[in-house]
């Protein structure tokens, strides 16, 4: 940051907040018009509006040099405001490309008001809403004042004086500055101080107007500084023509008489002061024109002998190259010598020819020969032109000569090389021709006629379309256009040229434009060769490669080469694309595959592309590819080492053996089916076999609880305790033998009793049941049911086992934790019923969740694996479904969903088993 125009704004800064509070310190008001922005902003502009921060330190240290007793947001606020309302000003000013030197400028003073306003708004703006946060009152209209004011009034008096003067004023105009600045404080204060009731404020203006009109814009500036001070300190001590207004609005209505004085002051100001600069400048123009008329004369042929002869034709200058040229002495003073003095044999005719130069003529020749004295001879390119006065009346001529003897020469030279390029035109192996500019032919070789079989005359004067097909035709003239515009330095491209016979016949054709000698576009030139014999090349090595692309495809198998010197690698299209590679024929690197391998696979395979380098030997691995799309994809790696000519590398094939892995998997998951099937199996013989042997001792246990029912009842006084408990016991009895049956009955046929049944009832009797039993002694089961009716149809005595299990799973789960508790919810939806079995316990591990439901996989120490695939077969088998998860708090939760049955569907009447 530079620290000269820092310190210069910061004082600047400093020295307008000062003066704001001396003058609130001594008249116990805040001054009407706020000059601390008005050099702020003139500041900014002069210097870098990086330096804003410095404006708002200025601020803050008036505050705690006279007011530290102010409020803290209050300062804060004053600082923010002048600043960013003066960062906002110069911004807006330096965004429209106003330059400091042409801020006043009539065309730009237009955005400097509506800066200044922008500005002013911005700063009235964030000091009332300080102040009033610090409980004091405010006016925005006042603070909008004030900034605004001291912007249109403060910023341009710094920034006119701030410039250089364009011409140094003399005494006495220094004199007329003064007593005109004193005329204007003389009369403002007549008019504003001095005690008088008539509205005469417009007395001030005839001074005003004068410094304008007279001094421009430092006149107008000093002028209205001088008069708003006037102005405003009358309003403060209640003179002059505001007086006269309520006290309430004699600050703000001169306030705006200041402003738009100053605005309409400054304007005239910047107006004379454009129209001075424009006469200055016409003045200064039309001796300009006068001179670089002779002037241009003069570099037009600057590097060419010169001389310049007044009317009498006589020398007034002449360069020394004109002396050389013309072989007269070095010491020869030409100034002031008549032109047929120094060359006494000038032919007639050459004088003519200078009286027709002097009557306007602008005469001129080219290798022209100019005989010398001694009787060798030059060849000259030479100009007589007439220069004129200031008053455009002829004053002599100016002569100007080059000799050009040298480029005669080259000339001859270049003649000859001409004779030598036709002989190598006509003679040349390729088609070489020229064409115009609108592609038409103007001249061919002999091998041009060969290739198109067109004589020669048949094809000068015709456009080069007679010899290009209709579908080549647009692009052949827009290539042609596009030379001939300079829009492409050549053309070239393969095409098909029609012969004579109408065959098509393949050449390789290259144009560019050729310029003249004066930079002009002359012609197209153009070479056709036959490129037949390459054509035929490609077709084949095309078609070959076409072939080995659809063996590659048909077979998965793709090609790549690992450059082992420089790094990197090429692949053939087919091996690209089982990488999941866009393919380009440049090299690929390791990271355009890292994602798809893996951190692991990539460093195995740099491993063995080392190894393979070291040994010189064969590359062989398998890799896992996964695919954007998260398609898994196998491949198999199979290379060997080529040493190629000292840059050693390694050729190989990659083969998709994707299909082999999934057979292999596979298999093996049919494998593991067929295990768990045959498991499942035995699983059912022996619950088929368990249910047939159980059934005897549960009838015998019915049969021995009947006994003592009969006997207790067959006492006098039986006790009723005890038959209740006989009866309970009796029913589970029953309930097991019908639990077995029906277990028995769906494990050999897989068929469920459909019958219609209350989801609730089921739920609290599986509660119940389980609050029974001892591990759930401390447990606690809620319940939260969805009390809406719900059509289900099923086995209840099923469905309860299931919940029976699952609520059961659950409570052996809190077994261990401090916190037991169990919830078990339903919902009711349009299409099925929903039913949450939730505990407090540790949750599912995410291996537990992956084979939470394969048959014989358990976590319990005595237990067989088969709950829960029972569960699932069963909720499946009444066309629902289960699954599991982990709480968002803890825990596990069972859910599943049973169908809700058509309203219409009928129920099939079954007979109870006991």
């Amino acid at each position: 940051m530079p620290v000269r125009p820092a310190l210069m704004l910061f004082a600047g800064a400093l020295i307008g907040c000062v003066s704001w509070a001396l003058w609130h310190r001594f008249t116990g008001r805040n001054p009407p018009i706020g000059i601390a922005i008005g050099v702020s902003v003139s500041g900014l502009i002069l210097s870098s509006t990086r330096l804003w921060p410095l404006l708002a330190i200025a601020v803050l240290a008036t505050y705690e040099i006279f007011e530290p007793q102010y409020p803290l947001v209050a300062k804060l606020a004053a600082a923010m405001g002048l600043a960013l309302g003066a960062l906002v000003t110069a911004t807006i000013i330096r965004r429209r490309g106003v330059r400091p030197t042409e801020l006043l400028d009539p065309r730009s003073i237009l955005w400097v008001f509506v800066a200044a306003l922008a500005g002013s708004l911005l700063a009235a703006g964030i000091v009332a809403l300080g102040t009033i946060a610090a409980g004091r009152p405010t006016s925005f209209v006042e603070k909008f004042a004030q900034q605004g004011l001291g912007m249109i009034l403060a910023a341009p008096l710094v920034l006119v004086w701030a410039r250089p003067l364009h011409e140094r004023w003399s005494f006495f105009r220094w004199t007329g500055f003064v007593a005109t600045m004193l005329l204007c404080a003389v009369v403002t204060t007549i008019v504003f101080l001095l005690p008088r009731e008539d509205p005469v404020a417009w007395a001030i203006f005839p001074p005003l107007v004068l410094a304008a009109l007279g001094w421009h814009l430092r006149g107008a500036t000093v002028a209205m500084a001088i008069c708003a001070v006037i102005v405003l300190w009358s309003t403060e001590i209640a003179t002059g023509p505001f007086a006269l207004a309520a006290p309430d609005n004699r600050v703000l209505l001169a306030q705006m008489f200041v402003a738009v004085t100053c605005a309409t002051i400054v304007l005239l100001a910047a107006h004379a002061d454009e129209r001075h600069a424009e006469d200055k400048l016409r003045i200064a123009a039309k001796r300009l024109e006068v001179s670089r008329r002779n002037l241009t004369n003069m570099a037009r042929d600057a590097a060419t002998a010169v001389a310049i002869l007044d009317l009498d034709m006589r020398y007034v200058a002449a360069s020394q190259r004109y002396v050389a040229d013309h072989r007269l002495p070095e010491d020869m003073a030409l100034e002031g010598h008549s032109h047929f003095e120094v060359f006494p044999d000038c032919p007639a005719e050459r004088r003519a020819m200078f009286a027709r130069v002097l009557d306007g003529e602008q005469l001129s020749g080219d290798g022209d020969p100019l005989r010398h004295s001694d009787g060798s001879v030059d060849y000259v390119r030479w100009s007589h032109r007439p220069w004129y006065d200031e008053d455009d009346r002829i004053a002599g001529i100016v002569l100007a000569s080059e000799i050009v003897t040298a480029e005669m020469e080259a000339r001859r030279k270049l003649e000859e090389a001409e004779r030598r390029y036709r002989a190598v035109f006509e003679q040349a192996g390729v088609g070489v021709g020229r064409l115009s500019l609108e592609g038409v032919f103007l001249e061919v070789n002999d091998r041009i006629c060969e290739l198109t079989g067109h004589p020669r005359e048949a094809l000068i004067g015709e456009s080069c379309r007679k010899t290009s097909t209709a579908e080549e035709w647009p692009a052949t003239i827009e290539g042609i256009q596009a030379l001939a515009r300079g829009e492409v330095p050549y053309y070239s491209d393969d095409r098909m040229v029609v012969t004579h016979d109408g065959e098509l016949r393949p050449v390789h054709c290259t144009a560019n434009l050729v310029r003249s000698g004066d930079a002009t576009e002359d012609y197209i030139a153009v070479v056709l060769q036959d490129i037949t014999p390459r054509i035929a090349a490609q077709r084949a090595l095309a078609e070959s490669e076409k072939l080995l692309r659809l063996a590659q495809e048909a077979a998965g198998v793709g090609v790549w080469e690992i450059d082992l010197v420089r790094g990197g690698s090429r692949h053939s299209p087919q091996s690209a694309r089982l990488f999941g590679l866009e393919w380009h024929e440049s090299e690929y690197r390791m990271a355009d595959v890292a994602d798809r391998l893996g951190t692991e696979q990539v460093a195995e395979l740099r491993k063995a592309i080392v190894s393979a380098r070291r040994i010189k030997g064969p590359l062989d691995m398998t890799l896992r590819l996964t695919m954007p799309d998260g398609e898994a994809r196998w491949v198999t790696l199979q290379g060997r080492y080529d040493p190629h000519d000292g840059e050693p590398r390694l050729l190989g094939l990659v083969i998709d053996i994707t299909h082999d892995v999934e057979a292999d998997a596979q298999l093996r998951e049919v494998h593991e089916k067929l295990l768990r099937l045959a498991r499942l199996n035995a699983m059912g013989a022996m619950a088929s076999t368990l249910a047939h042997e159980l059934n005897q001792p549960l009838a015998a246990i019915t049969n021995y609880l009947e006994a003592c029912r009969y006997l207790t009842r067959s006492r006098g006084d039986p006790d009723h305790d005890i038959l209740d408990a006989l009866d309970r016991a009796r029913a589970q009895a029953l309930r097991a033998g019908d639990i077995i049956r029906k277990i028995r009955s769906f494990t050999v046929s897989g068929e469920i009793v459909q019958a219609s049944l209350d989801l609730n009832a089921v739920i609290y009797s599986a509660c119940a049941a389980v609050r029974q039993l001892k591990i759930a002694r401390d447990a606690r089961i809620d319940c939260d049911l969805d009390p809406a009716p719900a059509n289900l149809i099923g086995d209840a005595l099923q469905i309860e086992q299931v919940l029976s299990n699952l609520i059961r799973n659950g409570v052996e789960a809190t077994a261990a934790r401090a916190r037991r508790e169990m919830s078990v919810t339903t919902r009711v939806g349009r299409e099925e019923v929903l039913v949450q079995i939730a505990d407090s316990g540790p949750g599912l591990s995410e291996a537990m969740l992956d084979n939470l439901f394969e048959p014989f996989r358990t976590t319990k120490e005595s237990g067989t694996g088969l709950g829960l695939p029972i569960c699932r077969t069963i909720v499946e088998a009444h066309g629902g479904r289960l699954w599991a998860e982990n709480g968002p708090g803890g825990g596990a939760i069972f859910s599943f969903a049973l169908p809700i049955a058509e309203a219409d569907e009928t129920i099939q009447p079954h007979d109870e088993i006991y």
